[in-house]
Order: C-alpha cells, then structure tokens, then sequence
C-alpha cells in the first residue's frame, strides 16, 4: 500500500559488455546464514536468525499487474487491500488493532504493496510473541480472503482515493519513465493501480478468479528474520500451511521482455516538471551468481555515479544552463536500466542536448580521471562497508525479498564487502575506462523527450526528433580530451587551538564537554557503530533569527556557497575529495535553526571537522558562482510557483501568516533583488555568530581519542557572540478561519485539512514523545473513520510542527476525498476534531506508546539518528539521555499527560483554521 523506497544499495549492477576476464579471486556462494527450505507444496520459506533483534516477516506472493486479463485492470492491486479487510479469522479490519496493541504500526510495520510482477505483505513485531499471528495471516491471505461484497464496495472508494493521489504524478518525469519501463518489459498499458473505470465497476467474481488462479504455493515464499529458533518456526510453517495445495492447471509466470532498442519516446510532462531528455540503457539481469555478476554490479555502480559527478562538473564550469543532471541505476524490474537524465529549461533544450552528447562522446573517446575513479570508488566501497556493519532483521528480510523479486543471488553484508574490497583494490583507470566505452557504445539506448504540457504535441514530436538526431550526430563525433586534475592538495587546518572546560558524564556512553570559547559538545559513544561518525553542528537561529527583508538572502546562503567550493577548493575539487576520503558535509538552513551534518569515517573525521570549521569560519563566495545559482534558483522557484502545487502553497501560507512571518512566501520579485552582498550578510549573521552553539558526535570514538581534535577544531573558532532568543515568532494571522482555495490538480480530488495553533513554552523532552503519539492517535482514528469506515480517502493523516523555539505548535488533520462527496469528508474531518477534545482512550495510549517504542528501536544503534535527535533535543534544552533511552520517557508518560495535550488544542486561547482546496482549472 505505499511505494517501496529504492534504498541506495538497491539501485546498483548491471551487464556491461566486453568483458572477457575477472579480477577478483575468490569465489562466493549466498548468503548461508538464508535457510531456505520448500515445502511438499512448492511453498518456500526463508529464514535467518538474528539474534537479540526484532523480527520481520515477509509473504511474497509472485503475482501483479501483468497477470491481469483486459477485465482485471487494477485487481492485484485491490486484492492486496482486501487482505487487511477481512479473512475468515480476521474479520472486517481485526488485523489492524490486534498488531496495533502490540505496538505493530499500520502503515509503518504493517503494510503490503504491489508491483507488476509481485506482491508483498509486511509484518514487522517487537520479537517473535506475535508470529504465529503473523504467520495466521498470511496463510488466511493465501486461502481465506473473505472478498465480502460490502467490503469491496467499502475498499473501491480507498483505491479511488489512491488513484486521486496519484494523479498528480501523472507527467511527473520520474513517475512517467517508470511506467514506460515496464510497459515494455512487462507487456502492459495500465498502470498497477488500474483505471478509474475498471475500479469503480469491478466485479467481485473477476477478482476472486485472479485470487484463486494466482495466489497458490508454488508461487508464493514466506521470509522471517530476528530472534528466532528455525527449527521451531519451520515446524510452525509446516502446520500452517502444509495443508495449502495448488490447483491442477496452475498459470505461469510470465516472462521479462527486454526494452526496445533505438526507441525515441517522447512525453508531455506536468507543470510541475522541466523538460528534459532522458538516456536509458537497458543493461540486462543481473543474478550474482558470478564473480563476472559482481564486477559488471560494482563497475555499473561506479560508473553510472562518475558520469552523474562529471555532467555536473562540466556544466558548473562551462556555466551551462541545466535545472538538473544525474545518472542511476534502476533495478526494479529484473534487468538493469542506467538512466542518465538532464533537465533545462525549454529554450535551452537544443543547448543542453549538445552538451549531453558532446560530455558523452569526452567520455566515451578518453574516459575519466583517476581522481574521478578513486572519488567514486572510495564513495562504494564505504557503502557496502556500512551495510556490512549495520544491518537489521528488517535490512536482512527486506534486502532477501527485493533480491527474490528482481532475480539476484542473496550475498551477506559481509561477502559484499569482502569483493568490494578487493575489486576496489585491483582495478586500475584502464579497466574502468574500457567498460566505460562498451557501455557508451552499446545500441541497447532508449532516448526520452518530456517536452511542456502546453507545447502542441504532434508539432513538437517532430521537432524533438529533430533535437534528437542532432544529438546523436554530436554523439557521434570525436571527443575533446579534456584536462583533468590527478591529485589534490591537502585541505587547510586550523592555525591555533583552544581548551576544554570541562567534560561531564552523562552517563556510561554519553559526555557532554564545555570548550573555551563557549561552544557545547555532546558526544555519543558507540562501539558497535562501525566505521561510521556522525556530526551535527549549529545552533538556533535559521531564517527567524534574519530580518524579513535578509531572509531571501538566507534562503540563497546554502546553494550560493556550496557552488563556491570551501577551503579554496572549487565545489567540483572538494566534492571528489571528500567522495575519496568517505567524508560528506551538507550545510543546513531552516526555519529555527542553522549549521552543519557531516558523515565521516574515523580516518576521515579530521577532514570532516577540518570542513566544518572553515564552513563556520572561513567559506567564500564566488561571485561567477552566485549569479550561476540565483538564476538558477530563480528559475526553479518560478517553475514551482506556477504549477498547482505551488500556487496552493502560497496561497495557504500567505493566507494564514503575517507578511513578516518566517513562513510567509515572499515574492520572486524580492529575490531578484538579493545581491551577493546580502548573501555575505546573511552568512555573517547566522554562520559566525554563537547563539548558543552545539556540537553533537555519534560514533565509534571514545572521549580521549576525541579530545586533540575537539581543541584543534572545535575550540579554535571565534564567534561574534549573541544569547539566543527564548522563542520566535512564528506570526499567525489568518485572513479567515475557513479558507477555500482553486489550486488543486485538475480533476477530482479536493484536499481538506483543519489546523490548530496554541502557544508554545520550552520544548522539553516529554513534549516530543507526546506531539509524536497525538500525530499517532489522530492518523488511527482517521484511518478507522475516514479510510475504512466512510471510503473517503486512501491515506488521511495527523501530525503536530513545533520547531525547537517557535512560540507556537500546530496540530494537522489532513485529508482528500472526491469532488463529489466534499462535504461529507468535511463532516467526517469535523467528527474526528471535535474527537480530539476527548483525549485519548486507554487502548489508543497503550497501542500507541508501544508503537512508538517499536519505532525508536532501530535508530539507538543509529549514529545518524542519534546525532540527529540529540542535535534537536538539545537545541531545545531538552534531556539528550531521552534520546539515548527513549522507553524510560515513554514508560513515564500517562494517559492523562497525552489527555492535556491534546485538549490543549481545543482550548478557548487556541486557533482554529479550516482549508479546502479545490481542483483548479489546469
């Protein structure tokens, strides 16, 4: 029911061509720790024991879109939410609540979703105390859908409202060649979710035909993965579903086409997307079961990001006109696709497109550096190093189903690493660069054009076919050698050093220091975190902390100053340096507050804080550089703010904020008239001024292997010091307390949502947990009310926004129905907010506080998450140990502390603002 996020591990490999030798020696199996066992019923189950860990189940069922006749468009789809509308021993929606009260979230632990080959039911528990249930379940999804009718008709208006939603991704470049993908490699014309007409008249017999065909044993594979015995769960699999056999005459799967060579497609996009052309490369399976396997994956992954790298770099110093360039790999359909995208502005297609195939041609002709070799290759070698050392039983289960789904030999961590290593090590620029050239010169290209959504199209696919045959002969011309830097110099180190105060233990892994120059530090200790630290370093302030006025500036600093490179390193020279030393730094800029993340190694976090400190300190801004990024931010800006979306977002903030409010849209006017000077001021301001400034570092690194480094850099900086204010204003002034606007997707889906707004005091460590369990409470009453009960709306939620030191929080209640039944979703909205004054039940606060502990448990052996959250929870002068313990918070809440909370929010000195939006006339 939610679309799989492609992790970065999965985008990766491919089948290059020319390749007639390995260089790697050792050989590998799959992953052994995988017992895979199949039942007499052709029924697989996989299982991995992981001790000390929760468990994830997994029930993967090898049927989707492609195996539906011309009268079943849609139906996989639908089948896989009649499983959480009623079984024989789970009626109507009895499987939500009953993982809910074991702290199994609806939609973030239980879940499914379909794809056009697959379809996957996810259960993810606390430990194994539920998995009989779980593994109840999906044994009643296998045989025992009850397929009700009134539960049908029910669910027809959820799927309804899913396709509303997914309307608007319609023209969208990414959403668009997804689809044409696996219409060609699926055979299929129809999106997974079906069409509006094949929804709204379905036929209950239809669909529970393509049930019986196609949910059978021989197609179907069960995974668990956490603290387990193995010999107790297959005896308990074998008893479930050992009586579940095959029809006779079972279907086939189907198989895969390959994409159609030399294609040129061209597309309208939306108004919310560039034009843009598109290069995919259809690279073929990839079933690593072969040393040959594994170097086309890592050379595939290597590459595909060192030609995304080179795009931009040659753009940023040519000063080409481009919106956007980047280069993937698309591994969701069983054969390898390299996309390599650019986008432009419509004037400068023709332009953009000659410098696409004149950079591919230098490419292709003589190939990348070896600094642009070593930089990506360092950047893959720390990736599957930090998979290797931070899996989870959920990493593990979801890693084994996707490998399942797309054709690929299951590896461990381990083993990947392992070759990594050793692949990194031998190969040299020659064997990069000879594959670079068999990919570059291979026919297996597919062009695509998304052109303006205004342009007419029958005259403009002539004239892009046109933009494409040019490009083509550009391509095919000679290559310039080009000039490339083989090394770098050493990046600049602080010239003095300052002193610890003090160090305080707050408790066995967790210090908290005091520098000299009024800077805090908290450092995380953590031995089991591999090689990986992370920082986060700033403190409140953001855009609130500027004058109205200085604010667009502000909104300029990041991009301004990451073009301009740090350290009197241009941005293409330190981003390949820090690629090559595993260090990464992005500046931060938000509402409430500013500063640095950076990720790093425990070799490379000299560099890391090296970074930091000239990001604070000593970064410059190169004037070529700020006018190439205001054009294009200003470009950009206009794009969005044109397109529905947009304009509903200006419309609702500059009606509900003061025109001096940090969330106030400025106009585009406002920017123009930033100069580089105003840049200057807005950094001076925020990035060199202490208003309170913290420090926080996660890892690896113990308090005396990190003392030298927080003298030499973090005690050497100076700031111009300013207290910090207690609160800022966020500057509520609605024009209404019902607003109804007309910029909403063409169509006929209305968005509705109720806010309330009190006032805020210090954020303390309790606060978090309960905005986090309010947002809970309210998205399940939603989901029970408006999704399953009253079939408004397919996703309905609740969240609250309270910023570290805003004056005020805000609580959302958010849905979208039909145009037709507008007003009673408006009704069902009102009945779940005049719900809110009552509190929260007894069951709601301990399925809710149980769900939210489940939540927290992966990120505690997190260092991102834990420097990220302790970087929050201390900003507000909250515990930092809450971060470090979250379930002593939680254990010390009452039902009647989330009571107050949320009765707050009715009360008498809060606002209450009501919003429609209807679909516009675009």
């Amino acid at each position: 029911m939610t679309t799989i996020k492609l992790l970065a591990c999965f985008l990766l490999g491919a089948m290059l061509l020319g390749c007639q030798t390995t260089l790697i020696d050792q050989s590998f199996t799959a992953d052994s720790n995988w017992q895979s066992i199949t039942l007499d019923n052709e029924l697989i189950l996989h299982i991995k024991e992981v001790p000390g860990e929760a468990v994830s189940t997994r029930f993967l069922v090898r049927t989707g879109s492609r195996d539906e006749s011309d009268d079943q468009k849609g139906y996989a789809h639908f089948l896989e939410h009649m499983a959480f509308n009623g079984t024989e021993a789970f009626p109507k929606n009895e499987v939500v609540s009953l993982f809910g009260e074991e702290g199994v979230a609806f939609g973030q632990h239980l879940n499914a979703f379909t794809t056009h080959a697959n379809t996957v039911y996810q259960v993810d528990l606390p430990s194994d105390d539920k998995l009989t249930n779980a593994l109840t379940w999906f044994r009643e999804i296998a045989t025992s859908l009850s397929l009700d009718p009134e539960e049908v008709s029910k669910e027809r208006g959820v799927v309804l409202g899913e396709m509303r939603s997914r309307f608007q991704a319609n023209g969208n470049t990414e959403f668009e060649i997804y689809r044409l993908i696996a219409e060609q490699l699926y055979d299929v014309n129809e999106d997974v979710i079906g069409n509006e007409d094949s929804i709204q008249n379905i036929s209950e017999q239809r669909l529970r035909d393509f049930y019986q065909t196609h949910y059978t044993p021989n197609r179907s594979e069960i995974f668990i993965a956490g603290d387990i015995d193995s010999t107790s769960v297959i005896n308990e699999v074998n008893a479930i579903f050992g009586q579940w056999f095959a029809p006779e005459n079972g279907t086939p799967t189907k198989n895969i086409s390959p994409l159609k060579r030399s294609k040129i497609t061209v597309l309208s996009g939306n108004d919310g997307s560039f034009p843009s052309t598109t290069l995919l490369l259809d690279l073929g399976p990839n079933p690593m079961v072969s040393v040959a396997d594994f170097e086309d994956f890592a050379a595939a992954s290597i590459l595909s990001s060192s030609i995304s790298t080179r795009l931009n770099d040659r753009a940023r110093d040519l000063n080409v006109p481009i919106q956007n360039t980047h280069v993937d790999l698309i591994q969701w359909f069983e054969r390898v696709v390299m996309k390599v995208h650019i986008s432009y502005e419509a004037q400068n297609q023709q332009k953009i497109m000659q410098f696409l195939g004149k950079e591919l041609a230098t490419l292709r002709d003589h190939g990348l550096s070896s600094l642009e070799l070593d930089a990506q290759a360092s950047a893959f070698l720390k990736l599957e190093s930090t998979f290797a050392d931070n899996y989870t039983a959920r990493n593990y289960a979801e890693d084994h189903v996707f490998f399942r789904m797309i054709g690929r030999q299951t590896l461990s961590p381990e083993t990947y690493k392992s070759l990594s290593e050793e692949l990194v090590n031998r190969a040299d620029k020659t064997w990069f660069n000879k594959r670079l050239t068999s990919l570059l010169e291979s026919d297996d290209v597919q062009t695509v054009v998304t052109i303006d959504r205004h342009n007419f199209f029958t005259e403009a696919r002539q004239e892009q076919l046109a933009f494409v045959s040019d490009m083509e002969k550009t391509f095919k011309q000679s290559g310039k050698a080009l000039i490339l830097p083989e090394v770098l110099s050493d990046f600049p180190q602080p010239s003095t050093s300052g002193e610890i105060v003090f160090i305080e233990v707050l408790d066995p892994s967790t210090t908290k220091w005091q520098l000299s120059n009024e800077v805090t530090v908290y450092l995380r200790n953590m031995p089991d975190a591999s090689d990986e630290i992370h920082v986060y370093a700033g403190s409140r302030g953001g855009l609130a902390a500027l004058s109205p006025s200085l604010r667009p500036a502000g909104d300029l600093i990041v991009g301004a100053y990451t073009e301009s490179g740090l350290g009197g390193f241009s941005s293409n020279d330190y981003n390949r340096l820090m690629l090559k030393e595993n260090a990464y730094l992005e500046p931060i800029i938000w509402e409430h507050l500013h500063g640095f993340h950076g990720e790093s190694t425990k070799e490379s976090l000299p560099l890391l804080l090296a970074s930091i400190y000239q990001g604070f300190q000593h970064a410059t801004l190169d004037e070529e550089m700020f006018t190439r990024y205001k054009a294009q931010f200003l470009t950009g800006s206009r794009q969005y703010l044109e397109s529905v979306n947009g304009k509903a977002f200006k419309a609702v903030s500059n009606a509900i904020y003061d025109s001096d409010s940090v969330r106030h849209t400025r106009p585009l006017d406002d920017y123009e008239k930033v100069t580089s000077s105003d840049v200057k001021l807005a950094y001076e301001q925020l990035m060199k001024t202490n208003r309170g400034m913290v420090y926080v570092i996660a890892g690896d690194i113990a308090v005396d292997e990190f003392k030298p480094l927080a003298r030499n850099y973090l005690a050497a900086m100076t700031f111009n010091e300013l207290s910090a204010n207690e609160f800022y204003q966020v500057k509520l002034n609605p024009n209404d307390e019902e607003l109804t606007f007309a910029f909403g997707p063409a169509g006929n889906n209305v968005e509705l949502f109720s806010m309330f707004a009190r006032n805020a005091k210090e954020k303390t460590s309790k606060d978090y947990f309960l905005a986090d369990i309010a947002g809970r409470i309210i998205t399940s009453r939603l989901t029970e009310q408006v999704r399953e009960f009253g079939s408004l709306d397919y996703s309905p939620y609740s969240f609250v926004t309270w910023p570290e030191g805003a004056d005020t929080q805000q609580l959302l209640v958010v849905m979208s129905s039909s145009l037709i039944k507008r007003k009673e979703a408006r009704i069902a909205l009102n009945e779940i907010v005049e719900s809110i004054g009552n509190g929260a039940t007894e069951e709601e606060f301990k399925s809710t506080t149980k769900q939210l502990s489940h939540a927290l448990q992966d990120g505690l052996s997190q260092p991102q998450e834990q420097a990220r959250m302790m970087f929050n929870y201390v900003l507000a002068n909250a515990d930092p140990l809450a971060v470090v313990n979250p379930d002593s918070v939680i254990d010390s809440l009452t039902q009647e502390d989330i009571n107050q909370y949320l009765k707050a929010f009715m009360s008498k000195t809060a606002t209450r603002i009501d919003v429609t939006n209807l679909p516009s006339g675009n």
